[in-house]
């Protein structure tokens, strides 16, 4: 056999592999792994679940909160029925607490008394003191329904006592007011419980409802808390302020934003469940990260989907002519990680020669590409409402797929705490 007889041989041959390593290399898929996504027309809707907060609140907060400062008017006459005569009491400074035992707790209140008393039909001019009031009071408290403040007793010490001005001159007269005061402590000491349990009831407590704000801006969407039932259990009084569990019934919602009611007050029954979320991702969003992917720019990439998968169509990869068409179906790999299965491939645009490449070049990116649920619960820690996240942990229990964008859903589990 002569010489060119064997080159032309060994070039046949060589083009023969060459062909069959393309053939193979186009007819290799990915394979399936996970669980496929359902296609829908309509994300299913999300339920709410109870969850539990526990909160503590130091006294100087729960102070300001009630704006127990220094010149809050805490008792007017004026206002009240009962009392005889004008009577005023301001605070002087911040109120302190202490727990003491059998269940008993002592508020002290710092004040400055402005008085008019009237002696046997005489106004004696303005009377004025310095006293510290210290209110002794039982507590229960189960749930927002069901709690009482008892006042047991109602005390005072003068810190100035009682003096009054006689011609410009201050003159003691403790031994006139003293009599006074003593006649008034049972009203005083009803109206002051009074005044105390309707501060506590649940429309005097709607405030503190809706001072949070409910929705931020993430790279995935705005993200939001939906309108909340709220309960709140076993306040109790401790050495440096007060501590119990919220039970809030909500879900978290990922996507466009959410119209919420105002939250409400309701009695429940204690629960620990996880917090639901439903996580909407439109394929805007979702060709930005798949972009990064591919190392491709995101106006080269586009996104459509049907029932039989989504459509990914990329341009520019290898060459600028190459376009690659691939129909993929998001997949949960596990109950925190989403990946995409590939269910056909095609590449146009690029000699037969370069099409091997190309596709194995995709094929990688694709397969690379997953997203874990780790990176929303750190995205959560960092923007959740005032609320500390402790051994949390972010499943994935449904996926699903629209004409319109992916959407996620779940729980998140974990030991909630109400932010210091």
């Amino acid at each position: 056999m002569l010489w060119h007889d064997w080159g032309f041989l060994f070039m046949r041959n060589i083009l023969f592999l060459l062909l069959l390593v393309f053939v193979v290399a186009c007819k290799r898929q990915a394979p399936m792994q996970g669980t496929p996504a359902q296609f829908l027309s309509a994300p299913p809707a999300v339920r709410s679940q109870t969850v539990a907060i526990n909160f503590s609140m130091c006294y100087d907060s729960l102070f300001r909160y009630f704006q127990l400062t220094p010149g809050k008017l805490l008792f007017d006459s004026q206002k009240q029925k009962g009392i005889d005569f004008p009577l005023q009491m301001a605070l002087l400074q911040p109120p302190r607490l202490q727990v003491g035992s059998q269940g008993n707790t002592t508020l002290e209140l710092p004040v400055k008394i402005d008085a008019r008393p009237n002696i046997a039909g005489i106004n004696t001019g303005l009377i004025q003191a310095k006293s510290n009031l210290a209110l002794t009071f039982q507590w229960n408290w189960q749930d927002i329904n069901h709690h009482q403040l008892a006042l047991q007793n109602l005390n005072y010490q003068w810190i100035s006592k009682p003096e009054m001005r006689v011609l410009g001159f201050p003159v003691q007269v403790q031994g006139i007011v003293d009599p006074l005061i003593q006649r008034q402590i049972p009203t005083i000491q009803e109206k002051v419980a009074e005044r105390l349990n309707q501060a506590l009831s649940p429309n005097a407590l709607l405030n503190l409802l809706n001072r949070v704000d409910m929705n931020y801006a993430s790279p995935f969407g705005q993200v939001s808390l939906r309108s909340s039932d709220v309960d709140v259990h076993d306040i109790t009084f401790n050495s440096s302020g007060i501590s119990g569990k919220l039970l809030v019934r909500t879900a978290l919602v990922l996507g466009e934003s959410v119209v919420n009611q105002p939250n409400r007050w309701l009695e429940m029954k204690e629960l620990n469940q996880a917090l639901p979320f439903q996580a909407s991702i439109d394929y805007n969003k979702l060709s930005g990260l798949i972009s990064q992917a591919f190392h491709a720019k995101p106006a080269n990439l586009q996104l459509s989907a049907d029932s039989l998968g989504v459509h990914v169509q990329v341009k520019g990869l290898g060459t600028s002519k190459a376009i690659a068409k691939i129909m993929v179906v998001p997949a949960l790999l596990d109950s925190s990680k989403i990946g995409l299965n590939v269910k056909g491939f095609q590449v146009d645009g690029v000699s037969v020669f370069l099409r091997g490449h190309v596709k194995r070049k995709v094929l990688k990116a694709l397969m690379a590409f997953s997203w874990s649920s780790s990176e929303a619960l750190h995205l959560l820690k960092q923007n959740t409402w005032g609320l500390i996240l402790s051994n949390g942990e972010l499943r994935i229990q449904q996926l699903t797929y629209s004409d319109k964008g992916l959407c996620v859903m779940g729980e998140i589990g974990g030991n909630w705490e109400v932010r210091k």
